[in-house]
């Protein structure tokens, strides 16, 4: 930090759309990568001194800081100066260059990052979003590294360039060891990158060819299973035996995989532990796949993908020939389940039919007898019968939100 008086401050302008991925979350808390905004700016910036979620995430955003010194909503009192960083944005790179009074602007207007006096910062922050929310004083420059992420497919489209970046971040200090095991099978000239804790199971075949593989605290891969990099295993994840994971893949902490994956995202303590094929996808928490569930990410024209985010919404160009598409956080798979391609899963749907819609709205519960609204005290009781098994209890602001998502969902269904 150029001065001891900057704060670090991240924003989300609510201009980035994630579906039900942003029912629970902020943009800084989205997995952009290897790692979320919060995570990225901790290891660069070395602190957040204060979050500027959406209003109505505000509650859940308190609840989950780590730290009470933390601000959300405000800043801390005494700032003098003010980095502003759009939680959307995948890359810190340009933060050492940037000068009080500078900010950093995207082609179409908003802002990625900004450094200015407090009075100017809250101004801003009032209702953060484009350029022309900023002083007029501030000098506009173009974004030269990194991206702000606007959809799913934006983020799907920088894992080539996102995972090696962030695993060598996460590795800055050169605390991870390039390291095999006897009886893995290991080629390509990109590293293995192993914590000490983590396992390579002999009978595994790690392919570094195209990219790094990181395996975080705790992280096991069992026996026969291939992985080809980039791939981040997180905190206490497995790869299950047999599986291929392909490349561009990152599997968030928690989290029990298997089966033929690729190009997808985890964000963490989610399961998918048998057959079936995903790819070109985002998956949320607390999701579970059944045996034999797989997605499509490529249309049989081998056309452009087409995807609707939200209820409210319409289908949308993704720009993508390979898209799988999004699942909510919460979401549940019975067996054998084929999801079309561009699909989206709402946030606790329970899915149950061979051929589910492309859009599953929240709280969809859909068997072969009928489709209707998840109860939300039978939807409570799974939620926290799923999270005691990894030693986790809903907060109340958490449960709160997603009451107030079950009744916007019902009334806007018709239901009771």
């Amino acid at each position: 930090m150029k001065s001891t008086g900057t704060i670090v401050v991240l924003f989300d302008d609510c201009l980035s759309r994630f579906g039900p991925l942003a029912d629970l979350r902020a943009t800084f808390e989205q997995r952009l990568g290897v790692l979320t905004c919060v995570e990225r700016t901790m290891l660069v910036l070395g602190r957040v001194d204060a979050l500027f979620p959406p209003d109505y995430l505000a509650a859940v955003v308190t609840e989950r800081l780590l730290s009470n010194k933390t601000f959300v909503g405000r800043l801390p009192p005494h700032a003098q100066e003010v980095l502003l960083i759009n939680g959307a944005l995948d890359s810190l790179d340009d933060s050492a260059t940037l000068a009080l009074g500078e900010a950093i602007v995207t082609s179409d207007g908003r802002v990625a990052m900004a450094r200015m006096l407090v009075k100017d910062a809250e101004r801003f922050l009032e209702h953060p979003g484009d350029a022309s929310r900023l002083a007029r004083t501030v000098v506009r420059r173009p974004i030269a590294r990194g991206q702000i992420i606007r959809a799913p497919w934006d983020l799907l489209g920088r894992l080539e360039q996102s995972i090696p970046a962030d695993i060598a971040l996460m590795n800055r200090t050169g605390e991870l060891n390039d390291r095999s095991a006897a009886g893995v099978i290991r080629f390509g000239h990109h590293a293995l990158l192993m914590d000490p804790t983590a396992r390579v199971l002999p009978g595994a075949i790690i392919d570094t060819t195209e990219g790094p593989v990181l395996l975080a605290h705790g992280a096991t891969i069992r026996p026969g299973a291939v992985v080809s990099g980039p791939v981040a295993l997180l905190e206490n994840s497995t790869i299950v035996d047999r599986a291929q994971i392909k490349a561009r893949t990152v599997i968030g902490p928690d989290c029990k995989v298997g089966g033929e994956v690729g190009s997808t995202v985890f964000y963490g303590h989610s399961n998918k532990a048998h057959e079936g094929h995903l790819g070109d996808a985002l998956v949320g928490e607390w999701v579970n796949i059944g045996a034999g569930t797989c997605s499509s990410n490529l249309l049989n024209t081998y056309g452009e993908v087409t995807s609707r985010l939200d209820a409210a919404g319409s289908n949308e160009k993704t720009g993508r020939t390979f898209y799988g598409g999004v699942i909510g956080d919460h979401a549940k798979f019975a067996i054998l389940v084929a999801l079309n391609t561009g699909s989206t899963i709402g946030t606790g749907a329970m899915v149950a039919v061979a051929r589910p819609p492309t859009f599953v709205d929240r709280f969809a519960w859909l068997t072969p007898e009928r489709s209707q609204s998840y109860r939300f005290n039978r939807f409570e009781t799974t939620l926290r019968a799923v999270m005691a098994r990894r030693d986790r209890v809903p907060g109340e602001a958490y449960l709160a939100r997603l009451s107030a998502l079950h009744e916007a969902h019902a009334s806007r269904a018709g239901l009771e």
